[in-house]
Order: structure tokens, then C-alpha cells, then sequence
């Protein structure tokens, strides 16, 4: 399980990539080690 200050860090993150462009679906296969529960919570922040 991740920590509120991980998740809140790989959200802005990967809201900063998709406003460049890139697809969540592609960004998200760069984090090998989140689970599909820490996804799904990273999906449902966006």
C-alpha cells in the first residue's frame, strides 16, 4: 500500500504527462511496481 504523499506525487505526475499528450494507459507502464488497486486509486484521483 502506498502512502498518501506517494500517490498524491505519481497523480501530479502523470497529470503533468497527460496534459503533454501521452495516454494514461502508456504513463501508467512506467510505475512496474503499483498494484491494481494502487492504480485504480491513482485512476480514480484524475
Amino acid at each position: 500500500m502506498m502512502s498518501n504523499t506517494v500517490k498524491n506525487i505519481i497523480v501530479r505526475v502523470v497529470k503533468n504527462r497527460m496534459a503533454a499528450g501521452e495516454a494514461f494507459e502508456e504513463i501508467i507502464k512506467s510505475y512496474l511496481r503499483l498494484t491494481k488497486d494502487e492504480i485504480k486509486e491513482i485512476k480514480e484521483e484524475l
